[in-house]
């Protein structure tokens, strides 16, 4: 069987720093005893390893490891009424949150069924969206309000309330907490999404005591997916605000390409596989990623701003979309505008 030749883990690592014996010290228990061997180490070089060990837990103590909210979670249920879970990931600094069909995370769904797999800050702006236009719709509020026989004078100071709703699902640092407290429920299907609210009504004191105290409010939105690879992107139709999302890795891609490109124009280079050595890629990947160094101006603008294609990612453009040389055949085949 055979043992070792792994790299040491963080843990480890510290485990064999801290060990005393290098010291010429044996640890029991908590304690430690003068050894019957020589140290390694001088005392100064381990106390100097020691507060090193101590400033670096220190720092992954204060490292933030909260994940963002998820409002919509336990609000979500699929065409077939089933629920869909929040899961999450983190690299580096970064979380990473989708909501999951229970048939995917319990690997129940068959061959011929497709769960649903959708990034969570996508599906809450989608939210965000419908929700926005329910509250936009006065008509509906007006018609809400007659079904609770309300006193109708009372609609000013909802539309009011309505409009501050709609201000805050602008803001990026209270849109989360918007959406929990204002959504009731979410359907999710094919062709768009169910979203129904309970917009708070302003208190009266007069009101008896089995007026509701909230306006029920339910929508059909109407919606177009764009699958890329097993994650699926949403576009809420009519919403008059779209929010730009810029594809990092695809900025980032196009970025190196232009680089990469200028080194061997500039002579900095003399190959591409000199490029796939110093950047630790294969020449085929460098090769791939090349491309989008001759990507028109419009679309290398719409990329840097978050408005390409719902459908355009670096996998698509390095290795499934074979473009025209020319710029404006470019923009008619990706549909720039």
């Amino acid at each position: 069987m055979r043992s070792g030749g792994q790299q040491f883990s963080r843990g480890a690592l510290y485990q064999m720093l801290s060990n005393p014996i290098h010291l010429g010290e044996i640890r029991h228990k908590k304690e430690r005893y003068p050894g019957q061997h020589e140290p390694i180490v001088g005392r100064e070089l381990w106390e100097k390893v020691q507060r090193r060990l101590r400033d670096q837990a220190a720092t992954h103590r204060e490292r933030p490891t909260k994940a963002p909210p998820s409002p919509l979670a336990g609000k979500l249920l699929d065409e077939n009424g089933e629920p869909l879970y929040v899961q999450g990931a983190v690299k580096g600094a970064r979380h990473y949150r989708y909501y999951v069909s229970r048939g995917l995370v319990r690997g129940s769904v068959q061959d011929d069924q497709r769960g649903w797999r959708i990034a969570a800050p996508e599906l809450e702006r989608a939210v965000g969206a419908a929700t926005r236009q329910i509250l936009g719709d006065r008509a509906a509020i007006a018609g809400a309000i007659e079904e609770f026989n309300l006193d109708a004078s009372r609609l000013p100071s909802i539309f009011k309330l309505a409009e501050a709703w709609i201000q805050s699902l602008r803001s990026e640092a209270e849109a989360a907490s918007v959406l929990t407290r204002l959504i009731e429920g979410v359907g999710l299907k094919q062709d768009g999404i169910q979203v129904s609210i309970k917009l708070p009504i302003p208190s009266d004191e007069g009101r008896d005591v089995a007026t509701p105290n909230e306006l029920a409010l339910t929508r059909f939105v109407p919606m177009r997916m764009k699958r890329r690879g097993v994650e699926m992107r949403l576009i809420i139709d009519g919403d008059a605000t779209p929010t730009a999302r810029v594809d990092l890795p695809l900025l980032n891609a196009t970025a190196r390409a232009y680089r990469w490109s200028n080194d061997l124009l500039t002579g900095r280079v003399r190959s591409i596989g000199e490029i796939a050595r110093r950047e630790h890629l294969t020449a085929r990947h460098v090769r791939r990623v090349m491309r989008l160094a001759f990507l028109a101006p419009r679309i290398v603008e719409a990329i840097a701003t978050g408005r390409q294609p719902a459908d355009l990612c670096t996998l698509a453009m390095t290795q499934r979309i074979e473009l025209p040389p020319l710029w404006s055949a470019q923009e008619r085949a990706l549909d720039i505008r």
